[in-house]
């Protein structure tokens, strides 16, 4: 009991830091930012600059934290990491489609700039793409079907990816559009998306390798 206690405490630490992480790295003005504080600001004026070392640096932190947890109780850190994976890369799909299905015009601008698709696609891929992030985001947590939804999910990464490397090459200087449509014209920080999404592919493609079972089931199993 002991040992999945520090696993949990240990797993839980290590999950905050890489949400920090994607936060630092991708969204510097959410709630889990911490170098745009103001009173952090007030006593280091220049940390802001320095939100993408932040970021790196709890992932570090979070993945030395995953191997006491895992050597300590492998079994159970397995269960945790997918469970937490599970709900915090399904969580994030569905929580970045809404915005596209509310504006599907809005995001069919943003898919143009990238000068990928031919125009006769570029409509009907804005409005299935985001229906695609919603319904696999929430069988990644709801369903048993692990494999196919993270699979599905990991493809996405990869379009994700190569759409960034595109608008990097070209230098069209737009803006993700992956959870916020508002300002998506403006100039962008592409480099910290594919950073990102970089990060993120790799826990994906782990959960396509995982058994199909639900969380339920996941934990009922012992």
């Amino acid at each position: 009991m002991k040992k999945h206690i520090l696993s949990t405490i240990l797993l839980l630490i290590a999950a905050f830091l890489t949400a920090v992480c994607v936060a630092e790295v991708a969204f510097p003005e959410s709630f889990l930012t911490f170098t745009d504080y103001e009173f952090l600001i007030e006593k280091f004026p220049k940390i802001w600059k320095y939100n993408f070392h932040v970021g790196i640096g709890s992932l570090l932190i979070a993945i030395l934290l995953v191997i006491p947890a895992y050597l300590k109780d492998k079994e159970f850190s397995i269960r945790g990491l997918e469970t937490l994976f599970r709900i915090g890369i399904g969580g994030m799909f569905i929580f970045a489609s809404i915005f596209k299905i509310q504006d599907p015009k809005q995001f069919a601008v943003l898919v143009a700039q990238y000068q990928f698709l031919p125009d006769f696609v570029n409509n009907f891929f804005s409005l299935v793409y985001p229906q695609f992030e919603f319904w696999f985001g929430l069988a990644l947590i709801v369903t048993p079907f692990t494999k196919e939804c993270s699979l599905a999910i990991f493809g996405m990464f990869v379009s994700f990816i190569i759409a960034l490397i595109w608008a990097l090459a070209l230098d069209l200087g737009i803006t993700c559009g992956c959870f916020e449509l508002e300002g998506a014209q403006s100039k962008s920080e592409t480099w910290t998306a594919l950073i990102r999404d970089l990060i993120l592919i790799g826990p994906t493609f782990w959960l396509t390798l995982r058994p199909n079972k639900s969380l339920i089931s996941l934990w009922r199993n012992r």
